[in-house]
């Protein structure tokens, strides 16, 4: 039987919630409709300063007639260089409220890397954080850009902490013209009226970058529908339970340049009665300094951020009985280390073992969820209630059967509009298959299990293709590797065959757990002597490399392309 025909998942869902169509809406009138009720209740925490969900309507407005102000009209794109502040909150809701389309870029940019993308969306207004501020001064020549807004992580800070920080970063002045601070902005455009869109709910209202960790990366279009769906197939799911209007926290620390941080980590609580906490540098080793002072009810992350979670000494007997649902995603986690963080989590009073999700950019960042008893060790969860994935032959094109591995392929209301002026890549990822549906070509290798749940096995991409041309999946041995009890992680590349004209080998990096007594030579004799028992021969690694930590992309991935640079003659493997 066929995923496409059976649809095994869907029987874990209350037939009356799968009846439920999503209003057509914008965000900001989506959110107005889900909380008609409870305007009232905490929406944003920012360093402690609550905002309930009339002020971040009003600020949003004030917010919306600034942009209008300065010329902002529908269709235009306005680059949004920060990280998670209330005023980057406004600016993305301010903006789709006129029509216009938020760019968000990461503030960590190079000035040249910052001008590409104004150069790509020939865009004429910027907001951008004060840190970034001498970059953005060079980025913006030899563009169009007419007005630049700089906003300072203070503006909303509470008044003692804000003067604090003011005293060490004071705020910008004497800028050159065009650039405006966000205060005189806001106020200059009070007195500004202007009428706001209700009719563009399948606009496009953000553009949000892929990681780039597989090639360049590509500016992705999503609609208010899109977003909206991210929110709304939450509703239909079992992570809807269990929740305290104006009470349950979401500890938000990835960042609004990435799909998940905006619509998993600020659309969402909003829309939900969840008030969402802003974290706008987010740093793995103060994270559980964050949940003890917070005590978030959810918090989403990558894998390598509950490991990191795991080891603090903090943690040691911490109570994290707050957790309703501790959810990793983003990236690979090798089935032990799944098991330590669930048991460390249920061990400390957490109802449920931590909950996997599965998506990408290209899909709004979300598409499949383990949810709350409803989960499976190894798996990344059943799709969401009006999605449809399924396992393809990647030569063919045929779809598998159930339990057959393929290229895994999503249909579903969050797929991405398209790649900004870019159709050969959108055709290349987004294909009509024989069923006249648009599929999503994740090139991901995976299954699904005749109850729905969905196995992620590896890259298509990050295939090593060997001298005699078999070809090598690092994501088994990597499996291998991490249950050796000595090692903490561990990523395989594919490194050029030595002596060979082309083809490639195996070559295993990983890190010690914390306290291991053993030495890197010892560990490498037993990861030689594991592998030899548990993997192909074809599928040996042929170099072991013992790393302090994995090189790790901007938004938390681990960063293969580095390591795939660091050839054994430099690590004394060769």
């Amino acid at each position: 039987m066929k995923a496409t025909e059976a649809k095994p998942w869907l029987k874990h869902y209350d037939p009356e919630v799968l009846s439920r169509e999503m209003p057509e809406l914008s965000v900001v009138d989506y959110l107005l409709q889900r909380n008609e009720k409870r305007m009232h209740i905490p929406a944003l925490n920012y360093f402690d300063r609550i905002f309930d969900h009339t002020e971040v309507y009003e600020n949003t407005c004030r917010a919306a007639n600034a942009y209008a102000s300065i010329g902002v009209k529908r269709g235009d794109i306005v680059v949004c260089c920060a990280p998670t502040t209330p005023e980057t909150v406004y600016t993305f809701y301010g903006l789709s409220m006129l029509g216009a389309v938020s760019n968000m870029i990461d503030p960590r940019y190079s000035a040249e890397g910052m001008r590409e993308h104004i150069l790509e969306t020939d865009s004429r207004y910027v907001m951008v954080i004060d840190v970034a501020y001498e970059k953005m001064l060079e980025a913006v020549k030899g563009t169009r850009v007419e007005k630049v807004i700089v906003v300072s992580p203070a503006e909303s800070l509470p008044k003692l902490k804000r003067f604090a920080y003011c005293l060490k970063n004071p705020m910008k002045k004497n800028m050159p013209e065009g650039f405006v601070g966000w205060g005189e902005f806001i106020e200059k455009g009070g007195s500004f009226e202007t009428e706001y869109l209700h009719d563009q709910h399948g606009d496009c209202c953000v553009i949000v970058h892929t990681g780039g960790t597989t090639g360049r990366a590509k500016s992705t279009m999503l609609s208010h529908d899109n977003i909206n769906a991210v929110s709304f197939q939450y509703t239909k799911s079992l992570m809807r339970l269990s929740r305290e209007e104006g009470k349950d926290k979401f500890l938000n620390i990835m960042p609004p340049f990435v799909a998940y941080g905006l619509g998993y980590g600020v659309h969402i609580p909003l829309a939900s009665g969840i008030c969402s906490v802003l974290i706008p540098q987010f740093k793995p080793e103060e994270f559980a300094k964050l949940v003890l002072h917070h005590r978030p009810q959810d918090v989403a992350g990558t894998p390598a951020h509950f490991l990191t979670l795991m080891k603090d000494p903090r943690m040691k007997n911490a109570d994290l009985s707050c957790f309703k649902n501790a959810c990793a995603g983003g990236d690979g986690i090798s089935l032990q280390n799944e098991e330590l963080v669930s048991e460390f989590l249920m061990s400390r009073g957490c109802e449920y073992p931590l909950t996997k999700g599965y998506g990408m950019t290209e899909l709004a960042a979300v598409s499949t969820a383990c949810m709350l008893q409803l989960n499976r060790h190894g798996s990344v969860g059943i799709p969401h209630a009006d999605f449809l994935i399924a396992a393809f032959d990647p030569d063919t094109g045929e779809e598998l059967e159930i339990g057959q591995v393929g290229e895994i392929c999503i249909n579903g209301p969050t797929m991405m509009m398209g790649y900004y002026n870019n159709q050969a890549e959108t055709e290349h990822i987004m294909r009509t298959h024989a069923d006249g549906r648009k599929w999503i070509h994740t090139g991901d290798l995976g299954y699904m299990d005749e109850d729905g749940f969905l196995y992620i096995q590896g890259r298509i991409k990050r295939v090593i293709i060997r001298v005699d041309g078999f070809k090598v999946y690092p994501h088994g041995i990597e499996d291998v590797i991490c249950s050796c009890p000595e090692v903490h992680t561990a990523t395989v590349v594919g490194t050029p065959a030595a002596g060979e004209v082309q083809g490639q080998v195996p070559h295993a990096f990983f890190t010690l757990r914390a306290g291991c007594a053993k030495s890197e030579e010892e560990v490498i004799g037993e990861l030689k002597e594991l592998c030899r028992r548990k993997l192909a021969e074809y599928a040996q690694p042929v170099y072991f490399t013992c790393i302090p930590e994995m090189p790790m992309t901007s938004i938390g991935k681990i960063d293969y392309k580095q390591l795939e640079g660091i050839s054994p003659e430099h690590t004394g493997n060769a």
